[in-house]
């Protein structure tokens, strides 16, 4: 089985024109993943929104209704850590134990503000699971180029027993930290090293827009 596991946090604590670009940003990506899956996958893979700021309604549950997607709630953004790794991590395994997800059973894990340009990730993954444990681009978004121990933490895909296993340190950033957990768990022959995840990322502290 195959989940798609969509990562959001509808706060109101960075002002009221990024909160605003926020919702939009998330309604046109998410909307664009559900299509992709409605449209392609609708019996391939489950899709899954999670939301960690308390259980109530959120225009979240508009976009899933017509998409057999569910919209779980947490409240995993009230604990503090050095990074939202952190926070994003504790809502995947939540999601996990709640739909008891198997550990051969491949997650992917996909940032709700970036958007799916196309389905090349989903067909690999569909294509490889059984083959490869991991899909990961290995590249730092700051220098724009390939990096052995970081990676594109808004996309990747994974069989749900590393992250059952996965725990951050908090020692340095959230991508290289999972990067290093993949290269040293997994043998180099199980990791798919994807070279373009056709994915529009759109980063939160300045809404600077690039493509991957």
């Amino acid at each position: 089985m195959i989940y798609l596991i969509i990562t959001t946090s509808i706060c109101n604590k960075i002002g009221i024109i990024n909160n605003e670009h926020r919702k939009n940003q998330y309604i046109h990506c998410i909307s664009a993943a559900l299509a992709l899956i409605e449209n392609e996958y609708k019996d391939k893979i489950k899709p899954i929104i999670v939301e960690n700021n308390g259980k109530r309604e959120t225009y979240l549950d508009g976009l899933s209704q017509t998409k057999n997607c569910d919209v779980i709630y947490t409240d995993n953004n009230q604990h503090y850590f050095p990074h939202k790794g952190v926070n994003e991590l504790l809502d995947i395994k939540h999601i996990i134990q709640k739909y008891n997800i198997e550990d051969n059973d491949t997650i992917i894990k996909l940032t709700g503000r970036y958007k799916l340009l196309n389905s090349s990730f989903l067909n690999s993954v569909i294509r490889a699971k059984d083959d490869y444990d991991a899909f990961v681009k290995f590249f730092n978004v700051c220098s724009k180029k390939y990096m052995y121990d970081d990676c594109v933490l808004g996309l990747f895909a994974i069989k749900c027993k590393y992250l059952n296993n996965f725990k951050y340190e908090c020692k340095k950033s959230a991508e290289c930290e999972f990067a290093s957990f993949v290269r040293n768990n997994i043998e180099s022959h199980k990791i798919m090293e994807i070279d373009t995840l056709n994915l529009e990322c759109c980063f939160a502290d300045d809404l600077r827009i690039l493509i991957v």
